[in-house]
C-alpha cells in the first residue's frame, strides 16, 4: 500500500519556498579564492576571462536584479576591470538594474 500523501496547499508551498529563499540568502556567496593574475604584458586568456565573467558577473547581476542592492565584483587586474565595465555598460541597455553592479580591483598582495 502507498502511504497517504498530505494534501497540497498553496500556502504551505509558498511558506516552504520563502523559507528556502531566505535560507539560501544567508549562505556565503563567495567561493574559493583563486589567483589568476596574468603577466601584464601577456594577452588575456579568453577561457579564463569567460570563466571569471560567468562566476563573478552572473551571480552579481542576479543578486542586483532580485534584491535591488548594490553589488561589487572584485577583479584581479586593470584589463579585466575594463572588459567587465564594457560588458556591464552593454548589459545596462537591456537591464537597468545592472547599474547596481560595480567593478573594483582586488588588493595586490
Amino acid at each position: 500500500m502507498q502511504p497517504i500523501a498530505e494534501p497540497f496547499t498553496f500556502g504551505g508551498a509558498l511558506r516552504v519556498g520563502w523559507g528556502r529563499l531566505f535560507q539560501a540568502m544567508r549562505r556565503p556567496v563567495r567561493g574559493p579564492v583563486t589567483d589568476i593574475r596574468p603577466d601584464s604584458a601577456a594577452p588575456i586568456d579568453a577561457i579564463a576571462l569567460t570563466v571569471l565573467a560567468v562566476n563573478r558577473l552572473g551571480p552579481a547581476t542576479l543578486r542586483a536584479v532580485s534584491l535591488g542592492v548594490p553589488v561589487t565584483v572584485a577583479v584581479p587586474d586593470c584589463k579585466t576591470a575594463a572588459i567587465f565595465q564594457a560588458a556591464l555598460s552593454e548589459m545596462r541597455k537591456a537591464r537597468p538594474t545592472d547599474r547596481l553592479v560595480s567593478v573594483e580591483l582586488t588588493s595586490e598582495s
